[in-house]
């Protein structure tokens, strides 16, 4: 084994504690970039590649520089330090000529040797706080699907400041059962009561403050029955998890909102079109029975769009709607628009999308 590679596998377990730190101290990848000053105008990307392990020989001053920039202490890499410390030295040998030893018990010279080092305990750890936090992101989804629901029953008006802030109060209450799941009754009494204060002082509801708050302890009670607090995604799996910026892990109850509005907004869309189609057919038609070119009848497909606007915003008989009329007609005073036509037009196309909706 080369020193390059030993050094590189002795250094795995520092890039998830690199993220954890940052994570921790609640900033991105490119304020740490601006903070060591490394990799100029693409530094967080450079940031990114070093969490990931895929910097081949990060430099002392980088890891520093980084550590620096998240407040860390040497509490926070006492258990990486140990296991690098203590890991054996590993000599490079001079490679002897002649064959292979592999060659010489008559394996095949084109097969994969299969490495026998054992995992170190260093790299169990950091594969173990991987794994955990992948957990909290899983189970942030389950949390963001049950905010979703239970706002929508409470009536709650999506995008709102109000629906926000009583969705961050459940994430909140949820993160404090957790946190505090060993520990003694009287400490999470206290942070409830803390976080409750906190929801007041927002100007949130209390009667829906209350009514969250059962939902989310009747949900962590079930999924700490079920032993759903506890289960650990494979290792593969919660890496792929973790490379994902945030915003892709999962999908807030903001997010899930916007979906809904965007999908409502194209259903609405489509069933207006549908419903347009018959009546630009016939103003079509009563062109053509004019004897107008198709380049003439090009001349009236803007006209046609705005009555059909008019007919859709205002009322039937309503002086909004005349005005609108003689302000469209005013407009396309043109040699090449027949007024007498573009109101007959006008009549037909508010007669037609009328009776359409």
């Amino acid at each position: 084994m080369k020193s390059g590679a030993a050094e590189k596998d002795s250094l795995v377990g520092l890039f998830p504690v690199l993220r954890q730190l940052r994570s921790r101290a609640g900033l991105t990848q490119r304020q740490i970039a601006q903070a060591t000053g490394a990799g100029g105008k693409y530094g967080h990307k450079l940031i990114a590649r070093l969490e990931a392990g895929r910097v081949p020989n990060p430099s002392v001053r980088l890891v520093l520089d980084y550590l620096h920039a998240c407040r860390a202490t040497s509490q926070n890499l006492a258990g990486f330090l140990d296991g690098f410390l203590s890991a054996p030295i590993v000599i490079p040998s001079r490679r002897r000529r002649g064959r292979r030893p592999g060659a010489a018990q008559g394996h095949d010279r084109n097969s994969r040797r299969v490495s026998d080092r054992v995992p170190s305990p260093q790299e169990d750890a950091a594969i173990l706080a991987l794994r955990e936090a992948a957990a909290w992101w899983n189970l942030r989804k389950v949390i963001e699907v049950m905010l979703h629901h239970e706002l929508n029953g409470l009536g709650a008006k999506p995008m709102s400041r109000e629906r926000k802030i009583v969705a961050d109060y459940g994430r909140k209450v949820f993160r404090i059962l957790y946190q505090t799941r060993q520990l003694r009754p009287v400490l999470r009494e206290r942070r409830l009561k803390r976080c409750r204060a906190w929801a007041e002082r927002k100007a949130a509801p209390a009667d829906i403050i209350d009514y969250l708050l059962k939902a989310v302890i009747g949900l962590f009670n079930d999924m700490e029955a079920k032993g759903e607090l506890a289960w650990l995604p494979p290792a593969e799996q919660a890496k792929h998890l973790m490379l994902l910026p945030p915003r892709h892990r999962l999908q807030t109850d903001y997010d899930l909102c916007r979906s809904e509005w965007l999908a409502q907004a194209f259903k609405e869309h489509q069933a207006r079109e549908e419903a347009r189609k018959p009546v630009i057919e016939a103003a079509l038609n009563l062109l053509k029975s004019q004897g107008l070119t198709e380049q003439q009848i090009g001349n009236y497909r803007s006209i046609i769009t705005a009555f059909l606007n008019v007919a859709e915003t205002t009322e039937p008989g309503s002086n909004a709607r005349v005005q609108r009329i003689e302000e469209i007609a005013h407009g396309h005073a043109q040699p090449h628009i027949d007024q007498a036509l573009l109101h007959r037009l006008a009549e037909l196309v508010l007669t037609l999308r009328g009776q359409r909706a």
